[in-house]
């Protein structure tokens, strides 16, 4: 029997249900209200909607799954500002995220808002997640693609856009997401501007303004109006790009939120910080960092060009004051990031503080700012050579998306013809005949066009995995024969060096002083053939600091003087003594040209002389110029010779090998140096009559000779009896470094491989390591991981190893080493790198 008490429970779920249905009825109708309103309404009421849907998501009156509809709507348009939610909303955002129908698209947001926020792992790993799931929607894919482009540009991963790019174009082309298209455009725009194909991203970016404002898309319309801007102010037009920032502010009346202003003012404040004009570029800053828009990434970058115009208008503290801020506001925001950018404010650091007039810490900060900016220039450097190889590829992919676009509307005029035709049947007949013909033709076309083109990506896909395996082949190739050069040589070098010192014979000395200056050029050949690639890749950068010219001279005269003296040849050499005695310059590349002209002189010569000369062209208040050559007396060089003389690998002629011997690199790696110089090799010479090589240079004197660093010897007794342990597998090694060591109270303690270190670390403390890699049982690598992770010891572990190329580097820091020193170990690095962990003892 059916009590009263069941039929109330009953009929109180009942009204439960129809409660939530209502209720869900009304989010829907609420919801299609507010994108009506997006899409009709002008001004566009972005600013009303996000803020009554952020009080939704922080409200407790809805349910998670109709908060996961309202994230929906909200994350949408908050990427379309480009701006990221407080914490809060993230939090509730991601508690919807695994919402069926809502949750994808809740992950791009998040994925973006990531992004912004300089949190790139989080943000590359959510948006990997969504781009592998088979069911995910088209639409959702294009839009978590086209975001991930812009997450990837922030991020200078430029390579990585190439091929998205190309995902997106197929993706919208085959789905007919034509709603998307100035979305794409825009991106693709944006693509180019980054790689600076600036022409091309106009073009697209003209595209997708066209589309934003067919679409009534103002916000879309004013991103693209202040990139067009910004195009032009980094061509240097000035005027053109202050004309769209105008248009982008006559833009705003159709927000409310005041985005298209925001943006105008910082476009307008840059340009006119880029062309001088500060008297105009102040007060507009002030307005952007007071702005209710204005974000940190934006404040960062105005407070680095106040900080520029300050220093420019030596007003000095307000200089150092903008920039702190910009310091600060860089590496609160975007702790992730190691960028030229952030570089550059160090740059500008030690600009201020040199025109204060403290040129000691202003050339440390100079230092600074170098090391920083070619550590992030290498990274951002291999991402512009990787996306530059790709954009021939895109151009293809463009031109076939044209052609498939003029294909479509062939196809839909023949539809429409077919259609016509069906209407009058009996009096077209003929003509429907022809239109299917034409019809199977140009799908017969598209079929072949497509085979086509799948066989050149499968080609294409080939040739790269053999390059790459050649290349991979050519650096582990490098990296042996470096490694197997480099282990000897670091006894015959640090044997020289402790010689040297132990040495009171001035004869020996000077005979153990050559040995030591020989190995070490053998070490600068050996570097030289690894930069080889870098040289032709036009990436290798000269180290100028202050060299007295003459030293440097006499280097090369303890070096060549017994080979010239075996060879009956005598060495002059002659200085302009108006040359200025102290430059600035790059000591090991002037070296490493004139060694090379001195060594070919002494090699094709057999009696005679040989004469280097610096001779003074002209000097002025700042820089000298003049004219360095090596004169010889030897075979000489025939005009048809000359034509192929610089040519890497190449000799005069082919006995020349034979007779002679090299390798036919060094008058290319010359050349190339000195096109680094502004300079060139220059060549007089007859058969039989010798040869003369000469060049022509410009280099600054310094005003201030800087001090002499004080010799690390100095320090060798500074340490306390601290514990040391040598981890290496070579004997000849270890006396090479034990010798080095000797002069100081340190307490030596040697492992032979990783696993005796590992054991060592176990039953003893240490106050700092020395890690050799290549090791019999356990390498370096795995001894510094199980050190770091499996103990738990933070003790200072030194990479002690002939392994120096850049990954092997790389390589160390990875496995938690702190610091790196390549074989032929020079004693002053040795103590230094020891004295710099042990002094924070």
């Amino acid at each position: 029997m059916i009590t009263i008490k069941f039929i109330w429970r009953l009929l109180a779920v009942a009204l439960w249900f129809i409660s939530l249905t209502v209720s869900a009825a009304n989010l829907t109708s609420e919801l299609e209200s507010f994108e009506q309103r997006l899409r009709q309404e002008t001004p566009m009421p972005v600013g009303e909607v996000l803020d009554t849907l952020e009080s939704r998501l922080l409200s407790n009156d809805y349910t998670q799954s109709e908060k996961a509809r309202i994230g929906a709507l909200y994350v949408v348009y908050m990427l379309k500002i480009h701006h990221s939610a407080s914490d809060n909303v993230i939090a509730v955002l991601e508690s919807v995220s695994q919402d069926k129908e809502s949750g994808p698209v809740i992950r791009v947001g998040l994925a973006r808002m990531y992004g912004i926020n300089a949190e790139y792992s989080k943000s590359y790993y959510l948006f990997e997640g969504l781009l592998k799931q088979a069911s995910l929607a088209p639409d959702v894919r294009a839009l978590a693609i086209a975001y991930l482009i812009v997450t990837y540009s922030e991020n200078q991963v430029f390579a990585s856009n190439a091929r998205l790019i190309n995902t997106l174009s197929e993706l919208i082309f085959s789905n007919q997401l034509e709603q998307i298209l100035p979305l794409h455009n825009y991106m693709v725009a944006d693509y180019y501007h980054s790689i600076n194909s600036l022409d091309i991203a106009l073009e697209y970016y003209e595209k997708s303004l066209n589309g934003a404002l067919s679409q009534q898309d103002w916000l879309l319309v004013s991103d693209n109006l202040y990139d067009i801007g910004i195009l032009h102010r980094n061509r240097g037009n000035y005027d053109a790009a202050i004309s769209y920032f105008r248009k982008a502010e006559a833009n705003d009346k159709n927000i409310d939120i005041n985005y298209s202003e925001y943006l105008a003012l910082y476009g307008m404040a840059t340009t006119y910080f880029n062309s001088g004009q500060y008297d105009l570029a102040l007060p507009l800053s002030e307005a952007v960092t007071s702005h209710p828009l204005t974000s940190a990434f934006y404040d960062t970058e105005i407070y680095k060009w106040r900080a520029k115009a300050f220093l420019d208008m030596k007003q000095y503290a307000e200089a150092e004051e903008a920039l702190d801020i910009s310091r600060k506001m860089y590496d609160e925001d975007r702790t992730a990031e190691q960028t030229t950018w952030r570089a550059e404010l160090e740059q500008i650091a030690a600009h201020i503080t040199a025109a204060r007039g403290d040129y000691k810490t202003a050339f440390a900060q100079y230092e600074q700012f170098h090391e920083d900016y070619l550590d992030a220039k290498k990274y951002e450097d291999l991402e512009l050579i990787e996306s530059a190889n790709l954009v021939h590829q895109i151009e293809q992919e463009r031109e076939k998306a044209s052609e498939l676009e003029k294909e479509n509307e062939s196809i839909s005029a023949l539809l429409t013809a077919i259609e016509s035709a069906r209407a009058t049947q009996q009096r077209y007949n003929q003509w429907l005949v022809v239109v299917i013909v034409l019809g199977i033709v140009t799908l017969l076309i598209i079929l072949y066009l497509l085979r086509k083109s799948r066989h050149t990506n499968q080609l294409y896909a080939d040739a790269k995995a053999k390059a790459e395996l050649q290349d991979k082949l050519k650096t582990d190739f490098l990296s042996n024969i470096s490694h197997e050069i480099r282990t000897p040589l670091n006894a015959i070098i640090g044997f020289g060096q402790v010689l040297t010192e132990k040495l009171d014979n001035p004869k020996h000395k000077r005979l153990t002083n050559q040995i030591v200056n020989s190995s070490e050029m053998l070490l600068q050949l050996i570097n030289d053939l690894l930069d080889f690639s870098k040289i032709e890749a036009g990436k290798l950068e000269l180290d100028a600091e202050q060299y007295n010219i003459r030293h440097s001279l006499k280097k090369l005269a303890d070096i060549f003087h017994g080979q010239a003296q075996n060879k009956g040849l005598k060495l002059v050499f002659s200085i302009d003594p108006e040359l200025p005695p102290v430059l600035i310059f790059d000591e090991l590349r002037f070296k490493q040209i004139l060694a090379n002209l001195i060594s070919n002189a002494i090699k094709f010569s057999s009696e005679g002389k040989i004469e280097i000369r610096l001779k003074l062209l002209r000097i002025d208040e700042e820089s000298c110029t003049f004219e360095a050559g090596v004169k010889d007396t030897g075979i000489g060089i025939s005009e048809a010779q000359k034509e192929t003389l610089f040519e890497p690998f190449i000799q005069a002629e082919s006995s020349t090998a034979r007779k002679y011997g090299g390798s036919g690199l060094g008058l290319h790696i010359c050349n190339q140096l000195l096109s680094l110089m502004d300079s060139k090799l220059e060549l007089e010479s007859e058969t039989g009559k010798g040869s003369d090589f000469f060049f022509t240079l410009t280099m600054p004197y310094a005003t201030q000779i800087k001090p002499v660093k004080p010799v690390t010897k100095s320090s060798d007794n500074t340490f306390s009896g601290q514990r040391l342990l040598l981890v290496e597998d070579n004997d000849i090694n270890v006396e090479v470094i034990l010798a080095m060591l000797s002069t100081t109270s340190l307490q030596i303690t040697r492992a032979a491989n990783g696993r005796e270190a590992v054991q060592q670390m176990v039953d003893n403390t240490f106050d700092i390591v020395l890690m050799d890699i290549q090791m019999p049982e356990m390498d370096g690598y795995e001894a510094t991981r199980h050190i770091r992770q499996e103990m738990g010891i933070t003790t200072p572990v030194i990479a002690l190893t002939a392994n120096a190329m850049s990954q092997d580097i790389e390589a160390c820091c990875a496995a938690g080493m702190n610091d790196h020193i390549s074989k032929p170990v020079q004693k002053d690095t040795l103590l230094d790198t020891i004295m710099k962990y042990l002094s924070n003892d």
